[in-house]
């Protein structure tokens, strides 16, 4: 009985000096073709306590006559006042494209190329590549990240996003040889098929690749969450264009030119017919297109969190919101963001 009280007090102890899992910790997505951070997206950053910013600096893919690989959107990183703070992630964007039928040679050319591009960057600590790979291509882009690394400096970080149909069926997709992987939670739904589905995030799709994901995915992950919406056009019962959000609402509704379909369940698409010809986002509308708009609200993105909670996450994850030029006070509070980075760690 002597030795009870000692173990006993130990244990107690212990379960006293649980550290409880800390919040995600803020990052943003900067997915602009041009660096230019206002002030009020320095206040946002600085008022969550954001430490880490994940900036587009390359969209690469196929030259549609020619075929050739060529970046089509370049950013200049040159101008980086006010971001000393900060830890920059360079991120590259890669369409899938380009990875079917490359060889091993193009593949190295490829990476080589893009690292003269990224060592223009002064400390680079790490970087991102943003690929949703196949089975037909994923040799081709593992080999490409294996190139980047023999490339980088020793000690870069490399990292890669993870789409859900990857992070479920690791196995049938594979893993990709990285340091850590930024796991893209939403784009949940089909966007060339017409109804009031939203495509950006419907919490029972998400569920379906949460449920039965394994435990254990064998990369670090962190958390990337959406705050954008966009419009889907419907002409002759096809997708023809995808028109950027912020969608106007208020004045679609004030305007004779759109009949709105009123919803008909919770986090569904706003759904609207065009009656008079008019422009959205630079493009013509035409009489008898439909517009599907799919966003994220405040309690969408509360209801994402919620979701997350399931996910393998990394001890010290990220919460990427993609992307920064839509975190603004008229569509989301500092404060509504940091709730939702505490509610994932709940």
């Amino acid at each position: 009985m002597k030795t009870l009280f000692p173990t006993l007090a130990v244990l107690i102890i212990a379960a006293c000096s649980h550290t409880p899992p800390q919040p995600l910790l803020p990052a943003f997505f900067y997915w602009e073709t041009t660096l230019d951070i206002s002030d009020s997206e320095r206040g946002l950053m600085d008022s969550l306590g954001c430490k880490k910013l994940y900036i587009k600096v390359l969209d690469i893919g196929r030259n549609a006559t020619t075929g050739e690989i060529e970046p089509y959107s370049i950013t200049e990183m040159s101008d980086t006042n006010g971001l000393a703070r900060l830890e920059i992630i360079p991120t590259v964007f890669i369409t899938n494209e380009v990875f079917q039928n490359i060889s091993k040679e193009k593949t190295a050319w490829l990476a080589k190329k893009i690292v003269e591009n990224l060592n223009q960057i002064k400390e680079l600590k790490g970087v991102l590549f943003d690929c949703d790979w196949t089975p037909s291509t994923r040799e081709s882009f593992f080999l490409f990240l294996k190139k980047i690394r023999s490339e980088l400096p020793p000690g870069t970080s490399l990292e890669a996003t993870i789409r859900l149909h990857q992070y479920k069926f690791p196995k049938e997709t594979g893993v990709p040889p990285v340091d850590r992987g930024m796991l893209m939670f939403y784009n949940t739904g089909d966007v060339d098929e017409e109804g009031e589905h939203n495509t950006i995030f419907h919490p029972d799709d998400a569920l379906k690749y949460v449920d039965g994901a394994p435990k254990d995915y064998s990369l670090p992950l962190d958390l990337a969450l959406p705050l954008f919406s966009w419009g889907l056009v419907f002409r002759e019962g096809e997708l023809w264009k995808i028109v950027p959000g912020p969608i106007p609402f208020e004045e679609m509704r004030l305007s004779k030119k759109y009949l709105e379909h009123p919803a008909t369940e919770p986090f569904s698409a706003h759904l609207w017919e065009v009656k008079e010809g008019t422009f959205l986002g630079g493009h013509y509308l035409r009489p008898g297109d439909h517009l599907r708009v799919s966003a994220t609200s405040p309690e969408l993105l509360f209801r994402a969190a919620s979701l997350a909670q399931k996910l393998d996450l990394a001890d010290d994850a990220s919460l990427a919101f993609f992307h920064l030029g839509i975190a603004q006070s008229a569509y989301f509070s500092a404060q509504q963001l940091d709730s939702v980075c505490k509610t994932v760690r709940k």
